[in-house]
């Protein structure tokens, strides 16, 4: 008998060992929201606001890395889905909570992603040492259900500004010259958990000087740095591989503008180092790169100027845009070139043409958010309380007003789908809001921007009014 209750005992104790570990391993309780299209084209991947279907997806507002994110607790920053009318407005009545986490990265070029039936985003960990000291530089990254269903943790690396790219079966990322990412393929997808053991981790390469990469494209570019015997030579490799790892390959290297039997030591003005400055994703699903180039002679590197190619035809299709070798610009693709800034620091629009008399489009250090239709969408750099509507691509000096309210500019970048532009609006304490900028009027009374969001007593105050 006495046996018998060790055995009873012992079960017991390995039943209740067994839940604890179930609880743990599975805190993201959630009865979830229903609803969703998971074959619905996507549109605005990498932003803070995601279109699938009919549904809007979008990040509910700005605080920082300081909000509380523990499951379930935000209220702001977290992901919120609502239900689009048939001309894109939202319909605030169907604002719900998706994703009860808080989405936060230094990084201008980051946001959350959705592949089907899941919203792939990033969000501090703040988990505690042994010493119960919570983190301050942990990240992790996690993919949720778009009915909310169900929660996984797929990495944490310790970085809070690392730039990252999700795609449906890994997350990249790029930190001390190093593309390393996590592999979830093998992931089941019924259960939420917050283990990271089903993960692999891995580097795609490593010794990277520059890294680019968007979605829409499945090729990662980036520069490495010549290595071992070569070491010393002033030259570097631009090379593509395929976000799998399959399909590595050189686009250029030391010889790349060589002619045949010209050598690098007698020409050292045709042996470059190469800079990767953006891309753009052509209609085909291809990538134009832009880029800088240097070469060293007389001890010192110099400036050969900003160029921009097709990747698949890359010494084929390299063309110069200008001499100064910008780095900061907005890519137009192939065809069209950039919008970057010349030795004033305003942008000019760079053709492939007119490298040494582009037109001058800013008058000021302003930064450019969208371009469509043959205008770009600007602001100031910081503090912005106006965006402009320019036309870049006409001898006109036409930098006309659309907005004038305080948005957002030193986070996410402003982010477009179609003619609405979602914002934080720092005049209405960081919460999201929209405009058309095809239709909005600002000089019609009380003309302003539409918040998007949960109902609220001051809105309610307001239309009483």
């Amino acid at each position: 008998m006495r046996k018998k209750l060790i055995s009873l005992i012992a079960v017991l104790a390995l039943v209740t060992i067994c839940v604890a570990c179930l609880v743990a391993c599975n805190p993201y309780k959630f009865d979830g929201i229903g609803g969703g299209e998971p074959n619905a084209p996507v549109e605005s991947n990498g932003g803070y606001a995601v279109k699938q279907g009919k549904y809007l997806y979008y990040i509910n507002g700005y605080e920082g890395s300081d909000a509380n994110n523990e499951w379930g607790k935000p209220t702001l920053q977290n992901i919120v889905r609502a239900e689009l009318n048939e001309d894109g407005t939202v319909k605030n009545e169907t604002t719900k909570v998706v994703v009860p986490k808080s989405i936060f990265n230094v990084s201008s070029s980051t946001g959350f992603a959705i592949f089907g039936e899941w919203i792939y985003y990033a969000t501090p960990n703040y988990d505690k040492d042994k010493y119960g000291v919570a983190s301050t530089t942990n990240t992790d990254f996690m993919r949720t259900k778009i009915d909310g269903s169900v929660t996984q943790r797929l990495g944490v690396i310790n970085s809070r500004s690392a730039e990252y790219l999700f795609f449906p079966t890994r997350v990249l990322y790029y930190t001390s010259n190093t593309i390393s990412y996590f592999d979830f393929s093998d992931l089941q997808t019924k259960k939420s958990t917050d283990s990271t053991d089903n993960s692999k981790k891995g580097d795609l390469a490593t010794g990277v000087t520059s890294v680019k990469w968007k979605y829409g494209c499945d090729d990662i570019f980036y520069t490495q740095n010549a290595t071992g015997t070569e070491s010393y030579k002033n030259y570097n490799m631009l090379k593509a591989v395929k976000y799998d790892g399959t399909n590595e390959r050189t686009l250029a290297t030391q010889n790349t503008f060589l002619a045949t039997g010209e050598s690098a030591e007698l020409n050292p003005q045709k042996v470059f180092k190469y800079t990767l400055q953006d891309m753009f994703v052509e209609a085909d699903g291809k990538a134009t790169l832009y880029y800088t180039m240097t070469y060293y002679i007389d001890s010192k590197d110099t400036t050969y100027g900003l160029f921009c190619a097709k990747a698949d035809d890359f010494k084929g299709t390299h063309k110069c845009l200008n001499t100064i070798g910008s780095t900061t610009l907005f890519p137009l693709g192939y065809a069209e070139g950039a919008l970057a800034y010349n030795k004033d620091n305003v942008y000019c629009w760079y053709n492939g043409e007119n490298a040494e008399d582009p037109l001058q489009v800013t008058t000021t250090s302003q930064t450019v958010w969208y371009v469509k239709d043959g205008y770009a969408y600007v602001t100031a750099n910081s503090g912005a309380k106006t965006l402009y509507k320019i036309t870049y691509n006409k001898k006109v000096n036409n930098q006309t007003p659309i907005m004038e309210e305080g948005m957002k500019v030193d986070g996410l970048k402003l982010d477009f789908i179609g003619d609405n532009l979602f914002f934080f609006a720092t005049d209405d304490e960081n919460y999201t809001h929209v405009v058309n900028v095809k239709t909005f009027n600002k000089d019609e009374k009380d003309a302003k921007s539409t918040y998007i969001g949960f109902e609220r007593e001051k809105d309610k105050e307001e239309e009483e009014e």
